[in-house]
C-alpha cells in the first residue's frame, strides 16, 4: 500500500515530478522509514486524510483503516 500510495513523492529521488527531493524530508521507502514517521503518516493520511496529496492515488477509506492498523501494530 505505501509503494502504492506514497513513495512516488516519498522516496530519497522521488518519481512524481513535482519533486526533486522528499516532500518534508520524510522518505517512506523503508520500514525503518515508516517506523521513524508512523505519527506523521498515521496523523497525516489515517486522521485528516490529508495525503496522498490531493487524493491522486485514490486511496480508500478502507485502505486509510488498514495502513492506520498496521501503524499502530508496529513495534
Amino acid at each position: 500500500m505505501v509503494q502504492r500510495h506514497c513513495v512516488a513523492c516519498h522516496a530519497a529521488k522521488p518519481a512524481h515530478p513535482a519533486f526533486d527531493k522528499p516532500p518534508n524530508g520524510v522518505t517512506l521507502e523503508t520500514i525503518a522509514d515508516l517506523k521513524k514517521y508512523a505519527h506523521r503518516v498515521y496523523a497525516e493520511t489515517v486522521q485528516n486524510k490529508a495525503m496522498p496529496l490531493g487524493n491522486k492515488t485514490h486511496m480508500t477509506d478502507d485502505d486509510r483503516t488498514a495502513l492506520g492498523r498496521w501503524l499502530k501494530a508496529l513495534p
